[in-house]
């Protein structure tokens, strides 16, 4: 006999749960950790035994040979757990979304597996990217459909929308992959991105984007412990950087169409300031490695050890603190941006820009003999950054 003080149906279980949504959230963070953590062993062995592992060459900061398909552990986490919140929390429209973003992070994920095995071309990578951004934003309508008045620009014709949705997807994916060169950079990157969106999620109301949000952290928290693992390191490779970077990207232009939508998304005024600082670390890497290569006559995609992260290293700190200074510049830079939330949107990018590249400069404006540190841009150090 049913206890009449329970829930008994899916509607009351529902409500019940959303009496209680701290614990809601913590569930969902510990399932989406403990499925990840049951997953990457297995994942790990089947890599080792298909040889489908790195090799540490003269680009590489690690030793000995390490399984490169991490992200099939996060996918398994992320979409398993999201897929069980669905059912409790989801609106109809969140779930027919649901089953489109799924199909896609698989096709994603895919294509990750075959570029970690076989080592796509870089242009058919891309078109797959393209294409599977336009197949999202055309189906969920899911678009970035204002600058919110950076630029003087305000809202975008629908072609332009998802043009430049299209863009901004296939950037932060690639941006996303470019900083994943040392141990923890991406996965903590990518959760403190997450925690900061689950946040804002919550605080707007948007509790099951909120949990979708803190799925993935559970996923990255999942990977890093092995990632940081010394007998059991895996990374998360093509397979991983992509469906994690999709998702980020997901969740910044989902925040920017409902900070424009709706009038319930208070936590940051100036929203696209907010995602841009969020965001700041690997784009800002990214532009200037990729003006570094092509002013030496390379190809903007071919490969080196010109990163920030990089350059952390080359300092003399072991990867765990690389990635910590680049998780406190975030935080800091993120932070920035809500002190500046007050002013107009166009003054607060004019002030937090500079900052920002300023504080990501700072690495290659000091230099280390031994036990001594100066500042100063030897002409190596200039070469780089020019």
């Amino acid at each position: 006999m049913i206890s009449p003080n329970l829930p008994n149906s899916h509607e009351e279980i529902t409500a019940f749960l959303s009496n209680f949504k701290f614990l809601s959230a913590c569930c969902t963070l510990l399932f989406s950790l403990v499925v990840t953590l049951v997953v990457m062993p297995k994942v790990i062995l089947i890599s080792k035994k298909k040889n489908l592992t790195a090799l540490p060459n003269n680009r590489t900061s690690h030793s000995g040979i390490v399984p490169t398909l991490g992200g099939i552990g996060v996918f398994t986490g992320l979409l398993l757990t999201v897929n069980i919140v669905a059912v409790l929390f989801a609106s109809y429209t969140q779930v027919v979304d649901l089953l489109i973003f799924n199909i896609l992070v698989l096709m994603l994920l895919l294509v990750g597996i075959f570029d970690d095995i076989i080592n796509l071309a870089a242009r058919r990578k891309f078109l797959y990217q393209i294409i599977i951004a336009l197949i999202f934003v055309i189906s969920t309508n899911i678009r970035i459909q204002s600058f919110g008045g950076l630029f003087g620009i305000g809202s975008m014709p629908y072609i332009l929308s998802v043009v430049f949705s299209v863009f901004v997807i296939v950037l932060i994916i690639n941006a996303y992959n470019l900083i994943d060169g040392i141990d923890g950079l991406a996965g903590a990157l990518g959760t403190l991105i997450s925690m900061f969106m689950a946040v804002v999620f919550f605080n707007s109301g948007h509790f099951f984007y909120s949990l979708m949000s803190i799925s993935l952290i559970g996923g990255l928290v999942g990977f890093l412990v092995y990632n940081f693992s010394h007998r059991r390191k895996i990374f998360l490779g093509d397979t991983g950087s992509m469906v994690v970077g999709f998702v980020l990207a997901f969740q910044v232009i989902l925040y920017l169409q409902l900070s424009i939508t709706t009038n319930d998304m208070v936590v940051f005024a100036n929203a696209p300031i907010f995602v841009l600082a969020l965001l700041s670390y690997p784009l800002i890497d990214t532009l200037r490695v990729f003006t570094v290569r092509i002013l030496n006559k390379r190809s903007p995609f071919s490969a080196d050890r010109r990163h920030i992260h990089h350059r952390l290293l080359d300092l003399g700190l072991r990867h765990i603190w690389a990635t910590v200074l680049v998780a406190i510049y975030t935080i800091m830079i993120t932070c920035l941006a809500f002190v500046l939330n007050d002013l107009p949107i166009n003054t607060a990018f004019c002030i937090m820009l500079p900052v920002a590249i300023g504080m990501l400069m700072l690495p290659f404006c000091v230099q280390r003999k031994g036990t001594k540190w100066s500042m100063g841009l030897p002409n190596r150090i200039r070469n780089q950054v020019s």
